[in-house]
């Protein structure tokens, strides 16, 4: 039985308290561990959980081989182009953050207002529903502002459809994540677009999901250790506009081919891991049928000489 919420809402956890199955894990929903002593293990990959993390969690970590997840491409879209780099015809970097804002803390802003005080020319396209309301985006301006960042250098988008959100891309040279909750759909949609993504990788789970996701695509080096290391790698990237633009042209084809869009590697991968946590703990002879078989000769049950 696999959680698939943990503590968010509507979750089901007390039924796994009672342990309907004998063999419960919990993936994919939440970013933690569920803290029941009833599910065995949490499914994750060693980027987001490296060995020395897993002494965080009540369950047993087991990882996939590549990604915890993956992310299927665009099928009504597919002809949506990435397009060239803005910054060669702007004269200018233009990063993007298409997350839900409330992901936008004051750590968040302050660090980038050292990202822009670092790239005097650059500009920001902050694109999300929150934008769609006029109060908010005054709000935003101002804090903004407060960090640094001049509400000039700055556009803010509201929502749009889907295909016209892809295409936002197409303005856009590199995506700026959140931390500690930073993206997961969106920085997927923006690799498909071609534009990169600078992450900070931190030390939970969810902090390290976008470390997970750039590192599965094949742009570790677009991973940060520390926030001054976060302002290294983008000064870095963007000093060297040829071969960011080298890199938005192959991206596509580089992600398609990468783990994180491969669905049907994953299932099998997934179904592997599956029938290995049934092996190691379900099975005939493995802890649970090694309880249960306590359970029943101190109880005298079926098969028991409760004589002897």
């Amino acid at each position: 039985l696999v959680d698939l919420a943990g503590h968010t809402a509507h979750n089901r956890l007390p039924l796994f308290s009672w342990r309907p199955a004998p063999v419960q894990a919990t993936w994919l929903g939440f970013f933690a561990s569920t803290g029941v002593p009833e599910i065995d293990f949490v499914i994750a990959d060693e980027t987001g959980v490296p060995a020395a993390h897993t002494k965080n969690f009540s369950e047993a970590v087991r990882y996939l081989p590549d990604t915890r997840l993956c992310f299927t491409a665009p099928g009504s879209d597919s002809d949506i182009q990435p397009g060239p780099l803005p910054a060669l015809a702007n004269g200018h970097v233009t990063f993007g953050c298409f997350q839900n804002m409330t992901k936008l803390n004051d750590g968040v802003l302050a660090l980038w207002g050292k990202v822009f005080s670092a790239l005097p020319d650059a500009k920001l396209r902050l694109q999300s529903k929150q934008m769609g309301d006029a109060a908010l985006r005054g709000e935003m301006r101002d804090r903004l502002a407060r960090h640094g960042i001049d509400p000039s250098r700055v556009m803010l988008t509201g929502p749009s459809s889907r295909s016209v959100y892809l295409a936002a891309h197409q303005e856009v040279d590199v995506m700026l994540d959140s931390f500690p909750y930073g993206g997961g759909t969106t920085t997927c949609e923006s690799l498909w677009m071609g534009v990169p993504t600078i992450t900070l990788a931190g030390d939970t789970m969810l902090s390290r999901q976008g470390a997970s996701l750039l590192t599965c695509a094949g742009l570790a080096d677009w991973v940060a250790g520390s926030e001054e290391n976060y302002v290294e790698r983008v000064q870095a990237h963007c000093a060297d506009l040829p071969r960011l633009a080298a890199l938005r042209d192959g991206l596509r084809a580089q992600v398609l081919a990468s783990p994180l869009f491969d669905a049907p590697r994953f299932a099998g991968h997934l179904q592997d891991l599956l029938q290995s946590l049934w092996q190691e703990r379900g099975a005939p002879g493995g802890p649970m049928d090694q309880r249960a078989s306590a359970s029943a000769s101190r109880s005298g049950g079926p098969g028991i000489d409760a004589s002897s």
